[in-house]
């Protein structure tokens, strides 16, 4: 019966450290997937932040190009202005 009793314990000690080992395995594809999805956040906002830094220099380029049209335009409208009181 010794040799009975022996086996069942072995058998329940390999038993509870394949459930540990199960457990564990699976804590850490836990914490895996976790920092896998949190990187991927991270990297989609760094890329948000990216194409926001690109929107805003093209609408400084864009707001220049007005301005200097602008600009011109008020020239014109000067120079309409000039011939205007030149001609009354």
């Amino acid at each position: 019966m010794d040799s009975n009793n022996a086996i069942v314990i072995v058998v329940l000690v390999i038993g509870a450290l394949i459930a540990y080992a199960i457990f564990q395995w699976g804590r850490q594809l836990a914490v895996s997937r976790k920092t896998r999805a949190e990187l991927t956040t991270n990297e989609e906002y760094r890329r948000l932040s990216e194409m926001a830094v690109t929107a805003q220099e093209h609408t400084e380029l864009k707001l220049g190009e007005i301005n200097m049209q602008l600009a011109q335009l008020r020239d014109q409208l000067d120079q309409v202005q000039k011939v205007l009181k030149d001609v009354e």
